[in-house]
């Protein structure tokens, strides 16, 4: 199976902090996520379409890896246990599984600053259809890709400007048929997007025998 896929099926630019509203990726079929300029993070939810109350955990995902540093030939998990999607190309290598999304709420703690455009407006906007309350969406379901957090040795998380050139992407193999919600990220208070948000390209193939 070639990483890129095969047919494309379908591509959509989604805008500078804007969003993708939520779509089917079906089994065998391959999301190609591009940092079309480059530092910019995609807030990526995904969850099992025939129980969307399974949603992918960010903590299965590193502990059923053994590994914070989720890459090519990883697996992202859910809340079950359940095989949701493998990576199968990423030339980035860098993202973070920690969970969690910048919020409003988020950003008037840190920031001094109210109602701000965020990922939890962004995905909640999205995936609105299966989660109708933005506290619904879970923490735990939302992959940072591209964005770079670094852990201190005395344990401290520091959100840096992340190494993710233009054009960089990963591929997912969808392992079972999905619900997709995608946030490029609004944040410009901090350097994770490189105070400068961008657009993120979103490219399904059909599966290549």
């Amino acid at each position: 199976m070639a990483a890129a896929g095969g047919e494309s099926l379908n591509e959509t630019i989604v805008p500078a902090g804007g969003y993708a509203p939520a779509f089917l990726l079906r089994r065998g079929q391959l999301l190609r996520i591009e940092d079309v300029e480059g530092q910019q993070a995609a807030d990526v939810t995904i969850a099992a379409a025939e129980d969307p109350r399974d949603w992918l955990s960010c903590i299965y995902t590193t502990l059923l890896n053994r590994t914070i540093r989720i890459s090519t030939g990883h697996v992202l998990y859910s809340k079950l246990a359940r095989p949701l999607a493998s990576v199968v190309a990423d030339t980035s290598g860098v993202h973070w599984f920690g969970g969690g999304f910048c919020s409003a709420e988020t950003n008037e703690f840190r920031y001094g600053l109210s109602d701000t455009s965020s990922c939890r407006g962004n995905l909640a906007a999205s995936l609105g259809a299966y989660v109708p309350d933005p506290l619904g969406l879970e923490l735990d379901a939302n992959a940072s890709l591209f964005m770079k957090i670094d852990i201190g040795q005395d344990g401290t998380l520091a959100i840096v400007e992340s190494p993710s050139r233009a054009g960089d992407h990963i591929v997912l193999h969808a392992e079972t048929d999905l619900i997709v919600g995608v946030s490029a990220c609004p944040e410009e208070h901090n350097p994770g997007n490189a105070y400068h948000p961008t657009p993120i390209r979103l490219t399904t193939y059909a599966e290549q025998a």
